[in-house]
């Protein structure tokens, strides 16, 4: 009797077999590639995402430039930077001529926070008589100031860091026929402004002259 050869038999289940297992390692080997590169593109997606910087605003003026936005309660200006604003905001106010007065107090009305600061000026320079003074004699006035002292600052009521400096001045006040030269002192409080409302990010909220 003839042996019937069962080899091939044999073998047919165990290459399957190899196979399945050949195919199992691959994919598990492919699924570690995988599961590697998903933990390592989230660590990078948090890694950016935390790292990146606080935001900051700005405000532009018209002619393009940036003007970063600052808490009203910040100084944002040095002691030297407030004077030189007063003292420029006090001398520009009070130098005007009888023709050109409403025009040079409009260029003025730049240095003071509107409404309040400003309308508090307008009616400073009124009740002393200045304003008078200068358009029925027809004068002109000049101011000079003789430097300036911060005498207290710190937050006001209102939440706004405010300075108030004291500015010796002389005032001239002179026409064709006449020369006079009065010793002032201006108390100023020069406050935080909003950057987008002024450039300078200070105007003067109260002034008194004496």
């Amino acid at each position: 009797m003839a042996i019937k050869d069962r080899s091939g038999a044999a073998e047919s289940p165990l290459a399957r077999y190899e196979t399945y297992q050949k195919a199992f390692r691959f994919s598990a080997i492919a699924n570690v590639i995988m599961a590697v590169a998903t933990v390592t593109s989230i660590a990078m997606a948090w890694g950016a995402y935390s790292s990146q910087p606080e935001p900051r605003y700005f405000a532009t003026r018209e002619d393009g430039g940036i003007i970063p936005l600052v808490a009203v309660s910040s100084p944002f200006l040095n002691n030297g930077q407030v004077t030189n604003f007063a003292v420029e905001a006090v001398t520009r106010a009070l130098t005007m001529d009888f023709k050109n007065w409403r025009e040079d107090l409009a260029q003025a009305s730049e240095y003071f926070q509107r409404p309040e600061g400003w309308n508090n000026f307008l009616t400073a320079i009124d009740s002393s008589g200045t304003l008078d003074f200068v358009r029925n004699k027809r004068l002109i006035s000049n101011a000079v100031a003789n430097g300036a002292t911060i005498i207290d600052d710190g937050v006001d009521a209102r939440g706004r860091y405010s300075w108030t400096v004291q500015i010796p001045l002389k005032v001239t006040f002179e026409s064709a026929n006449e020369r006079s030269v009065e010793d002032m002192m201006a108390e100023v409080i020069v406050s935080r402004l909003p950057t987008w409302e002024s450039s300078k990010a200070v105007g003067i909220t109260r002034i008194n002259m004496r």
